[in-house]
C-alpha cells in the first residue's frame, strides 16, 4: 500500500464517523429531554450508563463538529484542486502551482499523480 493512501478515504471515513457521532448525539439528547420516545432497549441501555451519558454527549458533540469540519475542508480542497488542475493555460497553472502542490499532498497519492501528469503535460518544472 502506498504511503498516505488513507488520505484517499477521508470523505467516506468522515461520513461514517459523522453518522455514528450524530446517532450517539441524538440518542443522548433524547435521553436528556424524554425517555418515553425511545424504544425500551435504548431506554434500558441509557439508564444503565448513568452519568456516562454526559461524557457521551460531550464526546459525540466534539466528534460531530470535528468530522463535519474534516468533511467540509476535504470537499473544498477537492473542488479547488479540480478547478485548478483542469486549465489549459500554462500561465494559470504556474501561478497556482504552489497551491496545487500543497493540496495534492493533502489529498493523497492519486491527486499527486494527477498533478505530476498535468505538470509534465504543460512542461512545467
Amino acid at each position: 500500500m502506498e504511503r498516505g493512501k488513507y488520505k484517499e478515504f477521508k470523505i467516506p471515513i468522515s461520513l461514517v464517523m459523522l453518522a455514528i457521532t450524530l446517532f450517539l448525539f441524538a440518542i443522548v439528547v433524547i435521553k436528556f429531554f424524554s425517555l418515553s420516545t425511545l424504544p425500551v432497549s435504548f431506554q434500558s441501555f441509557l439508564n444503565s450508563i448513568g452519568y456516562w451519558a454526559y461524557y457521551i454527549f460531550v464526546l459525540s458533540l466534539a466528534g460531530l463538529l470535528y468530522f463535519a469540519y474534516l468533511l467540509a475542508v476535504t470537499v473544498a480542497q477537492r473542488r479547488k484542486f479540480e478547478e485548478l488542475i483542469y486549465t489549459d493555460s500554462k500561465a494559470t497553472f504556474v501561478k497556482n502551482a504552489r497551491d496545487l502542490d500543497i493540496i495534492s499532498k493533502k489529498l493523497g497519492p492519486s491527486f499527486r499523480a494527477k498533478y505530476e501528469v498535468k505538470k509534465d503535460q504543460l512542461r512545467v518544472k
